[in-house]
């Protein structure tokens, strides 16, 4: 669940992760703060902002009580979870990029990089099979298979941490792995500049 409530003390990005409990907040724009929760489905239900103030409480009081002085929106958006996906990517006159070619919680905050991530090297893909049209299949199927490489880890990390698949003893080496996927994809990218 989340919303955007104004006039919320923060610094920064907060990600508190308890189990059975998981909130945040994300600073935007116009003096409003993305306030997160999430859950298992059985506690979730129908969601609204009176379960995520719940699931806030139980996973940050001092969260919490900063959002009780602070102006709550309107209403919450809920969505009780899917598995991710991985898709082909691409076939003869179309590719995908971003969440069109596959799909991860968006617990991961990294949705737009993977849009943009995968917008540089489809266009690389193409660029590269300019000069010869018979290359192209080649091309696009590279683009698949970095896509798919630089995509594994994070996809992965990503459903354990968002499907609550851990304990508090776990899920500092989790984010420590999604930390490092991340890592991973970043040195992969500043190498093709090279």
């Amino acid at each position: 669940m989340y919303g955007y409530w104004s006039d919320l003390a923060t610094d920064g990005y907060e990600w508190i992760f308890r189990p059975g409990a998981v909130a945040g907040v994300i600073p935007t724009n116009f003096d409003q703060a993305c306030v997160f929760a999430g859950g298992t489905p059985e506690r979730i239900g129908r969601g609204g902002i009176d379960v995520l103030r719940e699931v806030v409480a139980d996973a940050a009081p001092d969260v919490a009580a900063r959002l009780a002085s602070a102006t709550p929106p309107t209403g919450v958006r809920t969505f009780t979870g899917c598995p991710g996906f991985i898709r082909r990517s691409w076939g003869p006159g179309w590719a995908l990029v971003g969440d069109a070619g596959y799909w991860k919680d968006p617990l991961s905050a990294h949705g737009l990089t993977d849009a943009l991530r995968d917008a540089e090297l489809l266009a690389r893909a193409i660029v590269e099979s300019c000069d010869d049209p018979s290359a192209e299949r080649d091309a696009l199927a590279g683009y698949q298979a970095m896509r798919d490489r630089l995509s594994a880890d994070l996809f992965t990390t990503i459903d354990v941490i968002a499907g609550q698949q851990w304990t508090e003893d776990e899920i500092g080496g989790l984010l420590l792995q999604l930390s490092s996927a991340m890592n991973d994809e970043v040195a992969a990218l500043v190498e093709l500049a090279a």
